[in-house]
Protein backbone atom coordinates (compact mmCIF):
# COMPACT_ATOMS: atom_id res chain seq x y z
CA UNK A 1 0.00 0.00 0.00
CA UNK A 2 1.62 3.46 -1.07
CA UNK A 3 -0.02 7.17 -1.78
CA UNK A 4 0.40 6.26 -6.05
CA UNK A 5 -1.78 3.58 -5.84
CA UNK A 6 -4.82 5.09 -3.49
CA UNK A 7 -4.49 7.65 -6.56
CA UNK A 8 -4.65 5.31 -9.24
CA UNK A 9 -8.02 3.57 -7.24
CA UNK A 10 -9.57 7.23 -6.89
CA UNK A 11 -8.63 8.57 -10.63
CA UNK A 12 -10.39 5.11 -12.01
CA UNK A 13 -13.26 6.01 -9.72
CA UNK A 14 -13.56 9.51 -11.36
CA UNK A 15 -12.67 8.22 -14.64
CA UNK A 16 -11.41 11.48 -16.25
CA UNK A 17 -14.18 13.45 -15.05
CA UNK A 18 -11.72 15.54 -12.84
CA UNK A 19 -8.15 17.26 -12.71
CA UNK A 20 -5.34 15.70 -10.98
CA UNK A 21 -6.03 17.74 -7.26
CA UNK A 22 -9.67 16.25 -6.85
CA UNK A 23 -7.62 13.19 -4.93
CA UNK A 24 -6.04 15.54 -3.13
CA UNK A 25 -9.16 17.43 -1.51
CA UNK A 26 -10.80 14.27 -1.25
CA UNK A 27 -8.19 12.80 0.97
CA UNK A 28 -7.60 15.97 2.98
CA UNK A 29 -11.24 15.80 3.31
CA UNK A 30 -11.86 19.25 1.85
CA UNK A 31 -15.85 20.18 3.32
CA UNK A 32 -15.90 22.11 -0.45
CA UNK A 33 -19.68 21.62 -2.37
CA UNK A 34 -17.78 19.97 -5.20
CA UNK A 35 -15.57 17.65 -3.34
CA UNK A 36 -18.74 16.08 -1.20
CA UNK A 37 -20.36 15.91 -4.10
CA UNK A 38 -17.37 13.64 -5.80
CA UNK A 39 -17.65 11.80 -2.86
CA UNK A 40 -21.12 10.81 -3.75
CA UNK A 41 -20.89 10.78 -7.23
CA UNK A 42 -18.06 8.44 -7.89
CA UNK A 43 -17.90 6.15 -4.48
CA UNK A 44 -15.59 8.11 -3.33
CA UNK A 45 -16.58 7.59 0.53
CA UNK A 46 -13.37 5.02 1.31
CA UNK A 47 -11.22 7.51 0.96
CA UNK A 48 -12.70 10.95 1.94
CA UNK A 49 -10.29 12.31 4.85
CA UNK A 50 -8.31 9.55 5.80
CA UNK A 51 -4.83 11.67 5.46
CA UNK A 52 -5.89 15.22 6.87
CA UNK A 53 -2.33 16.71 6.45
CA UNK A 54 -1.34 15.38 3.24
CA UNK A 55 1.36 17.92 1.85
CA UNK A 56 0.75 19.42 -1.90
CA UNK A 57 4.54 17.79 -2.15
CA UNK A 58 3.81 14.46 -1.17
CA UNK A 59 0.75 14.40 -3.33
CA UNK A 60 2.69 15.78 -6.48
CA UNK A 61 5.31 13.22 -5.83
CA UNK A 62 2.46 9.80 -6.06
CA UNK A 63 1.22 11.58 -9.15
CA UNK A 64 4.67 12.10 -11.09
CA UNK A 65 5.50 8.35 -10.07
CA UNK A 66 2.05 7.49 -11.78
CA UNK A 67 2.90 9.69 -15.09
CA UNK A 68 6.11 8.66 -15.26
CA UNK A 69 5.34 5.28 -15.36
CA UNK A 70 2.71 5.73 -17.98
CA UNK A 71 0.00 4.89 -16.12
CA UNK A 72 -1.89 7.86 -16.39
CA UNK A 73 -2.34 11.15 -18.31
CA UNK A 74 -3.38 14.95 -18.33
CA UNK A 75 -5.87 16.03 -21.00
CA UNK A 76 -6.26 19.13 -22.86
CA UNK A 77 -9.18 20.15 -20.48
CA UNK A 78 -6.54 19.08 -17.41
CA UNK A 79 -8.66 16.31 -16.70
CA UNK A 80 -6.76 13.24 -15.51
CA UNK A 81 -7.28 9.63 -16.77
CA UNK A 82 -5.75 5.97 -17.08
CA UNK A 83 -3.74 5.04 -19.67
CA UNK A 84 -4.40 1.20 -20.82
CA UNK A 85 -1.16 0.01 -18.82
CA UNK A 86 -3.37 2.21 -15.70
CA UNK A 87 -6.27 0.20 -16.18
CA UNK A 88 -5.13 -2.67 -16.20
CA UNK A 89 -2.73 -1.91 -13.52
CA UNK A 90 -6.26 -0.66 -11.92
CA UNK A 91 -7.24 -3.85 -11.64
CA UNK A 92 -4.79 -5.53 -9.90
CA UNK A 93 -5.32 -3.22 -6.84
CA UNK A 94 -6.87 -4.69 -3.26
CA UNK A 95 -9.89 -3.93 -1.85
CA UNK A 96 -8.72 -1.25 0.53
CA UNK A 97 -10.88 -1.45 3.63
CA UNK A 98 -10.43 2.57 4.51
CA UNK A 99 -14.27 4.01 5.63
CA UNK A 100 -12.92 7.84 5.60
CA UNK A 101 -16.69 9.11 4.95
CA UNK A 102 -17.75 7.66 8.64
CA UNK A 103 -14.88 8.24 10.74
CA UNK A 104 -13.44 11.67 9.37
CA UNK A 105 -9.74 11.10 11.12
CA UNK A 106 -11.89 10.21 14.75
CA UNK A 107 -10.15 6.65 14.48
CA UNK A 108 -7.44 8.73 16.23
CA UNK A 109 -9.26 9.75 19.20
CA UNK A 110 -11.05 5.84 19.29
CA UNK A 111 -7.30 4.33 19.70
CA UNK A 112 -5.71 7.00 21.93
CA UNK A 113 -8.92 6.17 24.88
CA UNK A 114 -8.32 2.34 23.63
CA UNK A 115 -4.16 3.00 24.22
CA UNK A 116 -4.81 5.09 27.76
CA UNK A 117 -7.02 2.09 28.74
CA UNK A 118 -4.55 -0.50 27.96
CA UNK A 119 -1.81 1.42 29.76
CA UNK A 120 -3.68 1.93 32.94
CA UNK A 121 -4.89 -1.52 33.18
CA UNK A 122 -2.02 -2.85 32.54
CA UNK A 123 0.08 -0.58 35.17
CA UNK A 124 -2.95 -1.48 37.50
CA UNK A 125 -2.29 -5.20 37.52
CA UNK A 126 1.29 -5.06 37.78
CA UNK A 127 0.20 -3.11 40.99
CA UNK A 128 1.56 0.39 39.58
CA UNK A 129 -1.19 3.03 40.14
CA UNK A 130 1.41 5.79 39.81
CA UNK A 131 1.92 6.64 35.56
CA UNK A 132 3.04 8.53 33.21
CA UNK A 133 -0.33 8.67 30.30
CA UNK A 134 0.50 8.14 27.18
CA UNK A 135 -2.40 10.16 26.34
CA UNK A 136 -1.75 13.87 27.29
CA UNK A 137 -5.29 15.38 26.17
CA UNK A 138 -7.56 15.91 28.92
CA UNK A 139 -10.80 14.62 27.27
CA UNK A 140 -9.83 11.45 26.65
CA UNK A 141 -8.04 10.87 29.88
CA UNK A 142 -11.59 12.43 31.56
CA UNK A 143 -13.64 9.65 28.88
CA UNK A 144 -11.24 6.52 30.25
CA UNK A 145 -11.27 7.43 33.99
CA UNK A 146 -15.29 7.08 33.57
CA UNK A 147 -14.74 4.25 31.77
CA UNK A 148 -12.68 2.67 34.57
CA UNK A 149 -14.24 4.30 37.41
CA UNK A 150 -16.15 0.90 38.23
CA UNK A 151 -14.19 -1.52 36.23
CA UNK A 152 -12.61 -4.61 38.64
CA UNK A 153 -9.35 -2.87 36.91
CA UNK A 154 -7.36 -4.50 39.82
CA UNK A 155 -8.58 -8.17 38.75
CA UNK A 156 -5.98 -9.50 36.87
CA UNK A 157 -9.05 -11.89 34.93
CA UNK A 158 -10.00 -8.42 33.70
CA UNK A 159 -7.11 -7.73 31.58
CA UNK A 160 -7.06 -10.97 30.34
CA UNK A 161 -10.75 -10.51 29.45
CA UNK A 162 -9.99 -7.48 27.74
CA UNK A 163 -7.41 -9.24 25.76
CA UNK A 164 -9.21 -11.70 24.87
CA UNK A 165 -12.15 -9.33 23.42
CA UNK A 166 -9.28 -7.24 21.59
CA UNK A 167 -7.54 -10.87 19.96
CA UNK A 168 -11.44 -11.35 19.08
CA UNK A 169 -11.78 -8.33 17.26
CA UNK A 170 -8.83 -8.21 15.57
CA UNK A 171 -9.50 -11.91 14.20
CA UNK A 172 -12.70 -10.56 12.92
CA UNK A 173 -11.35 -6.89 11.20
CA UNK A 174 -8.86 -9.49 8.67
CA UNK A 175 -6.01 -7.61 9.47
CA UNK A 176 -3.14 -8.85 7.57
CA UNK A 177 0.22 -9.85 10.10
CA UNK A 178 1.42 -6.49 9.12
CA UNK A 179 -1.13 -4.56 10.18
CA UNK A 180 -1.33 -6.79 13.70
CA UNK A 181 1.81 -6.16 14.46
CA UNK A 182 1.79 -1.95 13.59
CA UNK A 183 -1.47 -1.97 15.99
CA UNK A 184 -0.24 -4.21 18.21
CA UNK A 185 3.20 -2.89 18.65
CA UNK A 186 1.78 1.04 18.71
CA UNK A 187 0.20 0.24 22.38
CA UNK A 188 1.70 1.06 25.65
CA UNK A 189 1.69 -1.35 28.62
CA UNK A 190 3.55 -1.55 31.83
CA UNK A 191 7.21 -0.72 31.66
CA UNK A 192 6.75 -0.63 27.71
CA UNK A 193 6.17 2.31 25.83
CA UNK A 194 4.19 2.05 22.15
CA UNK A 195 7.03 2.12 19.09
CA UNK A 196 7.14 5.52 16.82
CA UNK A 197 6.37 4.66 13.01
CA UNK A 198 10.44 5.07 12.33
CA UNK A 199 10.84 2.21 14.51
CA UNK A 200 8.48 0.28 12.78
CA UNK A 201 9.19 1.12 9.67
CA UNK A 202 12.87 0.22 10.21
CA UNK A 203 11.72 -3.03 11.73
CA UNK A 204 8.75 -4.19 8.79
CA UNK A 205 11.27 -2.36 5.72
CA UNK A 206 8.31 -0.20 5.20
CA UNK A 207 8.41 3.90 4.50
CA UNK A 208 6.97 5.43 7.82
CA UNK A 209 3.84 6.93 5.09
CA UNK A 210 3.05 3.42 4.57
CA UNK A 211 2.91 2.36 7.72
CA UNK A 212 0.65 5.20 9.11
CA UNK A 213 -1.86 4.39 6.17
CA UNK A 214 -1.79 0.31 7.23
CA UNK A 215 -2.48 1.81 10.48
CA UNK A 216 -5.41 4.11 9.50
CA UNK A 217 -7.20 0.47 7.84
CA UNK A 218 -6.62 -1.41 10.70
CA UNK A 219 -8.41 0.83 12.47
CA UNK A 220 -11.03 1.50 10.06
CA UNK A 221 -11.43 -2.54 9.68
CA UNK A 222 -11.72 -2.90 13.69
CA UNK A 223 -14.51 0.01 14.55
CA UNK A 224 -16.54 -1.44 11.66
CA UNK A 225 -16.22 -5.00 13.63
CA UNK A 226 -16.84 -2.77 16.79
CA UNK A 227 -20.17 -1.16 15.25
CA UNK A 228 -21.68 -4.71 14.28
CA UNK A 229 -20.01 -7.20 17.51
CA UNK A 230 -22.72 -7.00 20.54
CA UNK A 231 -20.37 -9.49 22.40
CA UNK A 232 -17.51 -6.11 22.69
CA UNK A 233 -19.19 -4.68 25.03
CA UNK A 234 -15.48 -2.87 26.16
CA UNK A 235 -14.72 -2.05 22.91
CA UNK A 236 -18.06 -0.51 21.98
CA UNK A 237 -17.78 1.74 24.71
CA UNK A 238 -14.36 2.55 23.70
CA UNK A 239 -16.00 3.05 20.44
CA UNK A 240 -18.72 5.76 21.99
CA UNK A 241 -19.33 9.02 18.98
CA UNK A 242 -16.53 7.73 16.67
CA UNK A 243 -19.14 7.25 13.52
CA UNK A 244 -20.11 10.72 12.83
CA UNK A 245 -24.31 10.99 13.35
CA UNK A 246 -24.66 13.24 10.83
CA UNK A 247 -22.76 13.78 6.92
CA UNK A 248 -23.78 17.42 6.78
CA UNK A 249 -21.34 20.03 7.66
CA UNK A 250 -22.73 22.70 10.99
CA UNK A 251 -22.97 24.93 8.13
CA UNK A 252 -24.84 22.98 6.09
CA UNK A 253 -27.30 21.85 9.06
CA UNK A 254 -27.98 26.05 10.16
CA UNK A 255 -28.69 26.53 6.58
CA UNK A 256 -31.24 23.16 6.55
CA UNK A 257 -33.13 24.56 9.46
CA UNK A 258 -33.88 27.64 8.22
CA UNK A 259 -35.14 26.36 5.07
CA UNK A 260 -37.22 23.96 7.11
CA UNK A 261 -38.82 26.84 8.46
CA UNK A 262 -40.00 28.24 5.19
CA UNK A 263 -36.82 30.53 4.12
CA UNK A 264 -35.50 30.92 1.02
CA UNK A 265 -32.16 30.62 -0.50
CA UNK A 266 -31.65 34.85 -0.70
CA UNK A 267 -33.03 35.28 2.98
CA UNK A 268 -31.17 32.50 4.54
CA UNK A 269 -27.45 34.71 2.64
CA UNK A 270 -28.85 37.23 3.88
CA UNK A 271 -29.77 36.29 7.47
CA UNK A 272 -26.24 34.08 7.80
CA UNK A 273 -24.37 36.71 6.04
CA UNK A 274 -23.33 34.11 3.43
CA UNK A 275 -22.88 34.36 -0.36
CA UNK A 276 -25.69 33.18 -2.27
CA UNK A 277 -23.36 30.52 -4.04
CA UNK A 278 -22.32 29.58 -0.44
CA UNK A 279 -26.20 28.82 0.59
CA UNK A 280 -26.39 27.04 -3.00
CA UNK A 281 -23.45 24.61 -1.90
CA UNK A 282 -25.18 23.68 1.56
CA UNK A 283 -28.01 22.81 -0.50
CA UNK A 284 -26.22 20.66 -2.75
CA UNK A 285 -25.11 18.87 0.52
CA UNK A 286 -28.29 18.68 1.25
CA UNK A 287 -29.34 17.11 -1.63
CA UNK A 288 -27.13 14.67 -1.65
CA UNK A 289 -27.12 13.05 2.36
CA UNK A 290 -31.10 13.94 2.47
CA UNK A 291 -33.23 10.72 1.29
CA UNK A 292 -36.36 13.82 1.67
CA UNK A 293 -34.64 16.57 0.09
CA UNK A 294 -37.67 18.56 -2.40
CA UNK A 295 -36.12 18.31 -5.32
CA UNK A 296 -39.05 19.04 -6.87
CA UNK A 297 -39.37 22.60 -5.08
CA UNK A 298 -36.34 23.87 -7.60
CA UNK A 299 -36.78 21.38 -10.86
CA UNK A 300 -39.64 19.78 -12.36
CA UNK A 301 -40.05 16.51 -12.21
CA UNK A 302 -39.73 15.27 -15.79
CA UNK A 303 -36.66 18.04 -16.05
CA UNK A 304 -35.12 15.67 -13.65
CA UNK A 305 -35.32 12.63 -15.16
CA UNK A 306 -34.60 13.80 -19.09
CA UNK A 307 -31.11 15.16 -16.87
CA UNK A 308 -30.90 11.66 -14.99
CA UNK A 309 -31.15 9.81 -18.69
CA UNK A 310 -28.81 11.93 -20.35
CA UNK A 311 -26.12 11.61 -17.53
CA UNK A 312 -26.59 7.73 -18.26
CA UNK A 313 -26.30 8.11 -22.35
CA UNK A 314 -23.40 10.18 -21.53
CA UNK A 315 -21.61 7.98 -18.62
CA UNK A 316 -20.79 11.46 -17.82
CA UNK A 317 -21.75 13.99 -14.61
CA UNK A 318 -19.14 16.76 -15.82
CA UNK A 319 -21.65 20.10 -15.85
CA UNK A 320 -19.70 21.90 -18.44
CA UNK A 321 -21.39 18.73 -20.60
CA UNK A 322 -24.38 19.02 -19.12
CA UNK A 323 -25.42 22.28 -19.67
CA UNK A 324 -24.15 22.67 -23.09
CA UNK A 325 -27.43 20.47 -23.45
CA UNK A 326 -29.62 22.04 -20.84
CA UNK A 327 -29.21 25.74 -21.47
CA UNK A 328 -32.36 26.68 -19.21
CA UNK A 329 -31.10 25.16 -16.24
CA UNK A 330 -28.72 26.76 -14.27
CA UNK A 331 -25.95 25.33 -13.31
CA UNK A 332 -27.30 25.27 -9.20
CA UNK A 333 -30.13 23.12 -10.48
CA UNK A 334 -28.09 20.67 -12.28
CA UNK A 335 -25.99 20.00 -9.26
CA UNK A 336 -28.79 19.46 -6.94
CA UNK A 337 -30.30 17.09 -9.98
CA UNK A 338 -26.70 15.35 -9.84
CA UNK A 339 -27.01 15.47 -5.98
CA UNK A 340 -30.41 13.42 -5.29
CA UNK A 341 -30.48 11.47 -8.51
CA UNK A 342 -27.18 10.24 -9.87
CA UNK A 343 -24.96 9.45 -6.21
CA UNK A 344 -23.60 6.38 -5.23
CA UNK A 345 -27.48 5.07 -3.25
CA UNK A 346 -29.94 6.44 -6.15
Amino acid sequence: MNLSLLLLAIIQKLDGERTIYAGLHLLRGKRSGQTLQDVEYYNLKTFFGILPKLTVEDYDEAAKLLSDAGLIETRADSSVILTESGRLAAKTLPVYQFNGWDYRGRETIFFARLSLAIQTVSNVKAGESSFMPIQKDYDIQLFVKKLLHKQPISDPTYASYIAGELSLCMERSGMDDQQKIIFTHRLSGFGLTGWTWDQLADHLKLKPFVIQLLFIESLHRLLVVIERSPDMPFLTTIAENIKVKTYLTDSSSKTKQLFDRGMSIEEIAAMRQLKVSTIEDHFVELSINDPQFPLTQFVAEETVQEVVAKVNDMASRRLRLLKAEFETLSYFQLRLILGARTGEGN
